[in-house]
C-alpha cells in the first residue's frame, strides 16, 4: 500500500512540475518585448492535457513509477521521455492544426523547464517520502558486498531498506560475482517461489549491460546482449570531438580569471618558482605528450623528499599502492588548496585545445607506469586521456593504483554521452567541495 501511495504522489508531483514549467516558460515567453503580445492566455496552456498525457505515459513506459532505477539512470529517462513528448506534442499540433493557438517558443521553453524541475523534484520528494517511511521497500543482499549493501541500503532514492526481524523482504538481490552457476540456479529457483521481485548481479561486472540491445532464441531459449563498444564507432568518437570542442568553448572564458588567480597567487608565494608544471605523459596509441598543470610542488624538491623517506619508510609502501605520498613534503602551501579541489589541472584545458587530450577520459599515465598497467595497456592507450574521469569521482585518493586501471577500463568499455555529463556534474560537485585527490 505505501508503495501504491508513493507511485502516486511522484505522478502528482510530476503534473505539479508540468504547471509550474509551462506557467514559467509563459512567464519567460512574455518578458521579450519585441516578441508580438501573447494572446493565448495562461489557462489554455496549463490545461493543455495532451502534454500531460504524453509525458506521463512515456514515463510509465520507461519504467519509471515502476522500478527502483538510480538518481542518473532515472534522469536520463526522464531526459529521453522529455525528447520524444516534445516531437510527439509538436506533432499533434501540427495534425491538429492547433499551432496557430499556442506559441511553439512557450512550448519548448516548458520542455526545458521539466529536463530541470523534474529531475529535481524526484530527488526531493524520495528523499523526503523515504524519511517519512512511504518511500521503504524491504529487501536482503545475498552475498557479501559490504559496497554494494552500502549503496542499496543508505541510498534513500533507491528506497530499500533492511527487513526487522522475523520481516519477509519483497525483493532479494542476488550477487553473482561469489558464486558458481549450480548455486546460482538454485537461489535463484528458490528465491522466485517467494519473492515478488528477484535482483540478480550479472557475473562480469566489466560491462554497462542497460545500452546492450537483449533478445532470445525462441527455439533454445536463449537470451542474446548485443554489447557495443562505443569508442570504437567513428560516429561515436566525432560526437565525443564535437562535444569536447564546444565545451571548451563555453568553459574557457569562465576559466581565465580563475587560472591567472591561481597563476598569481603561485607566484606570490614562490616567486622563484615556475607557475606551470609540465611532464611527459602516454596519449593515444603511445604517443607521448606534455601535459601542464599548475605548480604544486617546490623546485628541485627531491633532496626534500629523500629526507622525509629515510624519517618515514611506510610511505613507500603507500606509494606501491596508491602511486602518491600520503603525506608529500615537497607539496607548497598553496599546492595543498590545488591539489584538494582539483584546480592544478585546469591548464590541461590546453592540452585539450591540442587534441593531444579529451575534458572526460582515462587518466594521463606517466611514461614510468606503462609497465606496471600491465595487459590493459592497448585499452587504456586506444583513447585519448581525460582532464577528469570515473576514477576521479569514484573514491579519489582512496582508489588504488589497480583500481584506477579498472574504472579506466570500464569507461573505455561502456562509454556514453550521458555518462560524461554525469562525471563533468560529479566533477564539479568534487571541486566546490575540494575532495580532490591529495
Amino acid at each position: 500500500m505505501k508503495d501504491f501511495i508513493s507511485k502516486i504522489i511522484f505522478i502528482l508531483f510530476d503534473i505539479i512540475m508540468i504547471c509550474l514549467s509551462l506557467y514559467l516558460a509563459y512567464i519567460a515567453r512574455s518578458s521579450f518585448e519585441d516578441l508580438t503580445l501573447q494572446t493565448t492566455p495562461l489557462m489554455e496552456y496549463l490545461s493543455f492535457y495532451p502534454l500531460y498525457i504524453i509525458l506521463i505515459l512515456l514515463f510509465a513506459y520507461e519504467g519509471i513509477y515502476t522500478y527502483r532505477y538510480d538518481f542518473w539512470h532515472e534522469s536520463r529517462l526522464i531526459l529521453k521521455g522529455i525528447i520524444f513528448s516534445t516531437i510527439l506534442i509538436f506533432a499533434y499540433l501540427a495534425m491538429t492544426k492547433s499551432m496557430g493557438e499556442y506559441s511553439r517558443l512557450v512550448i519548448g521553453l516548458s520542455f526545458i523547464f521539466m529536463a530541470l524541475l523534474i529531475p529535481l523534484s524526484k530527488n526531493i520528494s524520495k528523499k523526503l517520502l523515504h524519511k517519512l517511511g512511504l518511500w521503504q521497500k524491504k529487501a536482503t543482499v545475498y552475498g557479501n558486498d559490504p559496497f554494494l549493501s552500502d549503496e542499496i541500503y543508505k541510498n534513500p532514492y533507491l528506497g530499500y531498506v533492511k527487513p526487522k526481524a522475523k520481516e519477509e523482504p519483497s525483493t532479494v538481490f542476488i550477487n553473482s560475482k561469489e558464486n558458481d552457476l549450480l548455486t546460482l540456479k538454485k537461489v535463484i529457483s528458490e528465491e522466485i517461489k517467494h519473492r515478488k521481485e528477484v535482483i540478480f548481479i550479472p557475473l562480469m561486472a566489466d560491462y554497462d549491460l542497460t545500452h546492450s540491445h537483449i533478445y532470445d532464441l525462441s527455439n533454445t531459449r536463449t537470451n542474446l546482449i548485443v554489447f557495443q563498444n562505443r569508442l570504437k564507432s567513428r560516429y561515436r568518437l566525432l560526437l565525443k570531438r564535437v562535444s569536447d570542442f564546444f565545451l571548451t568553448l563555453f568553459i574557457f572564458p569562465f576559466l581565465i580569471p580563475v587560472m591567472l588567480f591561481i597563476a598569481y597567487k603561485i607566484n606570490r608565494n614562490n616567486p622563484n618558482e615556475n607557475i606551470l608544471f609540465k611532464q611527459k605523459r602516454l596519449g593515444k596509441n603511445e604517443q607521448h605528450f606534455t601535459c601542464y598543470k599548475f605548480q604544486t610542488m617546490y623546485e628541485n624538491s627531491d633532496g626534500i623528499l629523500e629526507a622525509y623517506l629515510k624519517k618515514h619508510p611506510e610511505e613507500l609502501q603507500y606509494y606501491e599502492t596508491y602511486h602518491k605520498y600520503k603525506n608529500d613534503p615537497r607539496i607548497t602551501k598553496v599546492g595543498h588548496f590545488l591539489r584538494r579541489s582539483s584546480l592544478d589541472e585546469l591548464p590541461q584545458i590546453f592540452n585539450v585545445f591540442r587534441g593531444e587530450m579529451s575534458f572526460i577520459g582515462p587518466r594521463p599515465y606517466i611514461l614510468s607506469e606503462k609497465k606496471k598497467i600491465g595487459e590493459e595497456l592497448e585499452t587504456i592507450l586506444s583513447v585519448k586521456p581525460g582532464i577528469t574521469g570515473l576514477w576521479q569521482v569514484s573514491g579519489r585518493s582512496d582508489v588504488d593504483f589497480v583500481s584506477r586501471i579498472e574504472l579506466d577500463v570500464w569507461y573505455i568499455r561502456n562509454w556514453n554521452l550521458w555518462m560524461d555529463l554525469v562525471i563533468l556534474i560529479k566533477t564539479i560537485k568534487t571541486v566546490l567541495l575540494k575532495d580532490g585527490a591529495s
